[in-house]
């Protein structure tokens, strides 16, 4: 905070390379909203394929139940065409009967071809007549039942795949986005002091804080909250932009960029400082905190 008290020294390349990072942090924040919007587009897209998927397998039963009427009173058809020809030995058996008073020769040849040809009566022709009914299978209906099958074993992997890629992106963007409110807030803390409460404040940038960036401004804290004090320091600090540029593990390094309007005993009211910060945030624990704060010139 001690370059805080300092009057502002830009320059045209200061400037320039501060416009640079707030195009640059804020062109990474858009890149985040599209990320997000991504998801929902493909959140959506899995929805309508899921729904698609569905009115597929309702529509390939309904044929399936068709095909297989149309089957079954074919074969029934068939059968009944059939019929007729099972009574045939009978038939047989009745005109030799009737030939036996006239001509007993006779009679008894036509009894043996017909005993040579169907030994046990109309049995035999009834039983193969039913393999042929429960062999007769439609190639075509199988495959297409194959092929069904397999699109809707398809569109269910798919659909997974599409889940598990949701759940990928949107847990990736929820992180950014607690990344990137930790380093918000602890650069608003950071930036904002006021005199007449100097212990809250820093307190409250203690608060927000880990790892060796806490530990040496909590070291710090009282000369800081002494000098804020008698230079009658009051300032307030937003940030304009942050983005994330990248994240490892439970770190991420974040850009911001921030202003402050600053009021003190040197003679400055409300002036505006504008900050360039790379703030390291940290998971504490599912708190976001600055780990590290580095100005840059």
């Amino acid at each position: 905070m001690a370059e805080a008290k300092e009057p502002p020294r830009d320059s045209a390349t200061s400037k320039a390379d501060a416009r640079a990072l707030l195009e640059e942090a804020e062109a990474e924040a858009a890149e985040a909203e599209a990320l997000a919007a991504a998801a929902r587009a493909r959140a959506r897209a899995a929805r309508l394929r899921r729904e698609a998927l569905d009115e597929a397998r309702k529509e390939a039963e309904a044929k399936a139940a068709e095909e297989k009427a149309s089957e079954e009173r074919a074969a029934e058809e068939k059968a009944a065409e059939e019929a007729p020809d099972t009574d045939g030995p009978k038939a047989d058996d009745d005109v030799a009967d009737t030939d036996e008073a006239t001509d007993a020769d006779v009679a008894e040849t036509v009894k043996e071809e017909v005993s040579d040809e169907t030994p046990e009566g109309a049995e035999p022709e009834t039983e193969p007549a039913r393999s042929r009914r429960r062999l007769r299978m439609p190639p075509l209906s199988v495959t297409w039942k194959v092929a069904v099958i397999l699109l809707i074993c398809a569109f269910v992997a798919a659909s997974g795949y599409m889940m598990w890629n949701r759940h990928e992106v949107n847990e990736r963007s929820q992180r950014i986005a607690n990344f990137v409110a930790g380093a918000r807030q602890g650069v608003v803390n950071l930036t904002s002091m006021d005199c007449n409460k100097a212990k809250e404040d820093v307190q409250r940038v203690i608060d927000s804080s880990t790892g060796q960036f806490h530990d040496d401004f909590q070291a710090r804290a009282k000369d800081f909250t002494t000098v804020v004090e008698q230079s009658k320091v009051v300032t307030k600090g937003t940030v304009n932009a942050a983005a994330v540029q990248s994240i490892n593990g439970d770190f991420a390094l974040v850009l911001v960029a921030a202003t402050s309007r600053i009021t003190n005993a040197a003679g400055a009211k409300d002036e505006p400082r504008n900050w360039r910060l790379k703030v390291t945030v940290k998971n504490d624990g599912g708190q976001y905190k600055m780990s590290n704060v580095e100005f840059i010139p």
